[in-house]
């Protein structure tokens, strides 16, 4: 029960570190995915036709700069969340 009760004040320690406990999950999900990506990607290629691979590697495009961008704001968001509990916690 404590442990609930402080994460739902915020408490700065706990959001800290469940904020990296969150990165690092994020991170790790993000590794899958692209890995299954490369895999299929990879697994496919003697499979199909020359003609629809190339257009399978280029549609594959769009999906890989997604992921990768949403890494990038979920890092810049606990950045963001991160500095908001040390200001907050350094005010009297």
């Amino acid at each position: 029960m404590k442990l609930l009760l402080d994460f739902l004040l915020l408490r700065p320690l706990f959001t800290r570190s469940a904020l990296f406990v969150v990165w690092y999950i994020y991170l790790a999900a993000t590794i899958l995915q692209l890995g299954q990506r490369m895999i299929l990607l990879l697994t496919t290629r003697d499979v199909y036709p020359v003609t629809f691979t190339l257009h399978y590697y280029i549609s594959q495009i769009p999906p890989i700069l997604f992921v990768l961008a949403y890494l990038a704001l979920v890092r810049i968001f606990l950045e963001i969340a991160l500095q908001f509990i040390e200001n907050r916690t350094a005010q009297p």
